[in-house]
């Protein structure tokens, strides 16, 4: 059973080639709230960004630990599974994305993302999905500078069109990462295999600008990363 994460929801891809789609919730608020806020920040020059450099993997990692996340990256050869963790790697699993690098081609194939934040509520809740550094703004982050810096400049990833009415809400969900629509998979004939083979179903091809990503998520998760290295440094309270 192969389980993809499109937009909004989980889908269960089961032999029979069926897809059952399982909906979460407000995954991509933080990502939403993250370019908003950016798009209106002082801080989001992209000359600043260019000369202070992109934000790493492990300021990422460092934000995520601050938020009370373990974020951990596996890789063989191209292909890497990238997991997000509450508390440590050893805690439950709340997200894991996967797909594989194509440096010599610039590319980065997102293949899976898969969301575990149903039944959460409250204050862990709103500390794993919601505010700026949400979840979906950390593993997307997380996913971004792990394809920069394998020499990517441009992920890719298909919205599956099972449903019209859920097609819309996956090209919209993708938005806010980035993605744009390239081109359309599916009654184009022989011109539709290539994408075929390689996604394994129809809906709309994306691209993301994965520098220009960066650039814009860089000051915020900078900022968390820098502040969690400040709460390593202070003196304890012995009050």
């Amino acid at each position: 059973m192969n389980v993809h994460f499109k937009g909004e929801l989980i889908y269960r891809r089961h032999r029979s080639g069926v897809l059952q789609a399982q909906p979460t919730k407000r995954f991509y608020m933080g990502v939403k709230a993250a370019n908003s806020r950016l798009e209106t920040s002082p801080s989001n020059g992209s000359s600043t960004s260019q000369l202070a450099g992109l934000v790493t993997l492990e300021e990422v990692q460092r934000a995520a630990k601050r938020r009370g996340l373990a974020i951990s990256v596996k890789e063989l050869g191209p292909f890497y599974r990238i997991v997000c963790r509450d508390g440590s790697e050893e805690g439950q699993v709340l997200g894991v994305t996967s797909g594989f690098v194509a440096p010599w081609f610039g590319i980065m194939h997102c293949d899976t993302l898969q969301i575990f934040t149903r039944g959460l509520k409250g204050d862990a809740g709103q500390r794993i999905r919601g505010g700026v550094l949400g979840l979906g703004l950390l593993l997307g982050g997380a996913t971004f500078t792990h394809g920069f810096y394998h020499g990517c400049r441009t992920a890719e990833i298909l919205a599956i069109n099972d449903n019209d009415a859920w097609h819309e809400r996956l090209v919209k969900y993708y938005s806010y990462f980035g993605f744009r629509p390239v081109c359309r998979v599916g009654g184009n004939g022989l011109a539709d295999l290539p994408h075929l083979l390689v996604w394994g179903g129809e809906g709309t091809r994306m691209n993301a600008d994965i520098e220009a990503m960066l650039q814009r998520w860089t000051p915020s998760l900078r900022a968390a990363a820098a502040a969690a290295a400040d709460d390593r440094s202070a003196p304890p309270d012995t009050n």
